[in-house]
């Protein structure tokens, strides 16, 4: 709708077509202008499929590993068997499952949610990577929605069942997270605008849950700006949409750079018959110094 309103055209496509209609899909491979894919995760990696970008590497919690306040190590899902004491496991690619409490523990109540989670995991190899973390409780947990530069635009509030006198997270902590990460996407060379959820933990400790890249990223309806204000819809289409272009840029980076490296290996290779004569020519014959005397 904030689309329409300001003019910009659009189009709604399904899931379902957009991974297996021929017609849709050429058309969207084909258009040669400039698109902003809005939907699920499982949306815009069919819509970065057609268009024939790489998915971004999962952000991990390399960059906040000193603001966890909590054990967090990858792993694989086999690990799980061997597991006696209860663990939280969510993927490392993006939507394989959602994070869950996993209670290896005979006679473990297991929730409603539990049951799906462990019925997703199921349908997965075992060599799925993911993140094991220790047990922790948050009494709340925010979504801060970051720019490239690191600014926060918005927040909200996104738990569901806490307190509503909970404690909001502390301030500084929430900066210099966002200033580690904006610190390591920039020194990659691939800074871009990203979500960071923080919560505080029962012992009163502002906490890193996670990092969360902007493609694909939900927008809560009662977000609000710094000054308090409603985040407009036109400013998260503007957030998404700067995502994407860094998406489409990185990728037309590697593919360039690609193709830069096989002509230096193609002239590497035209020019090894002359470079091996003219050692030939310093060295003598090979083959007559190690033959038969």
């Amino acid at each position: 709708m904030a689309a329409t309103l300001t003019g910009m055209p659009t189009r709604r496509i399904s899931l379902k077509d957009l991974e297996a209609n021929p017609e849709a899909r050429a058309a969207l491979a084909s258009y040669t202008g400039e698109i902003l894919p809005v939907g699920t995760v499982e949306f815009v990696r069919a819509a970065m499929g057609v268009r024939g970008l790489p998915e971004p590497e999962p952000m991990g919690y390399g960059p906040v590993t000193d603001y966890l306040r909590r054990e967090i190590r990858p792993g694989v899902l086999y690990e799980l068997k061997a597991l006696k004491e209860p663990i939280f496991v969510k993927p490392v690619a993006i939507k394989a499952f959602s994070g869950f409490v996993y209670d290896p523990r005979p006679g473990a109540q297991t929730t409603e949610y539990q049951a799906e989670q462990l019925a997703a995991i199921a349908q997965l190899k075992t060599s799925t990577r993911v993140w094991f973390s220790e047990v922790v409780e948050f009494v709340c947990e925010w979504r801060y929605y970051v720019d490239a530069a690191g600014r926060v635009l918005s927040r909200a509030r996104y738990d569901a069942d806490g307190a509503d006198d909970a404690p909001e997270p502390t301030a500084e902590v929430v900066q210099n997270a966002i200033n580690a990460t904006v610190s390591h996407l920039e020194a990659r060379g691939n800074a871009h605008p990203f979500a960071v959820d923080v919560g505080v933990l029962a012992n009163g400790r502002t906490a890193i849950v996670e990092l969360s890249d902007a493609w694909a990223l939900g927008l809560y309806g009662h977000a609000r700006t710094p000054a308090g204000t409603a985040w407009k819809a036109q400013d998260y289409i503007e957030f998404l949409q700067q995502r994407w272009r860094s998406i489409v840029a990185y990728a037309q980076l590697h593919a360039t750079n690609e193709v830069a490296q096989r002509l230096v290996e193609a002239g590497a290779a035209a020019n090894a018959p002359s470079k091996a004569a003219n050692l030939r020519s310093l060295l003598g014959n090979p083959a007559r110094a190690v033959g038969p005397s």
